[in-house]
């Protein structure tokens, strides 16, 4: 036996299903589909964040085992 939605809660309310007009259904349906595209776009970013982390810790890792200095800054003073 298959469990078939029946209701859907929106704003707080219940609404069935089969009240529903054909551009109700479709506006939910893109309402659903933007939601979970934004948690799949939300984690994408997670992920990313943290390969940026690990990249960065290894850089910084190679840097130092490498011995690999930064450029030394050269200020020269101006005289007015």
């Amino acid at each position: 036996m298959e469990n078939e939605i029946k209701t859907i809660n929106y704003n707080g309310e219940e609404y069935e299903i089969s009240d529903l007009t054909p551009r109700a259904a479709e506006a939910f349906n893109v309402l659903f589909k933007s939601q979970q595209n934004l948690s799949e776009l939300a984690m994408s970013v997670k992920l990313a964040q943290a390969a940026n982390a690990g990249i960065t810790v290894e850089l910084n890792a190679i840097l130092k085992e490498d011995k690999i200095k930064p450029k030394v800054k050269i200020e020269v003073e101006k005289k007015d």
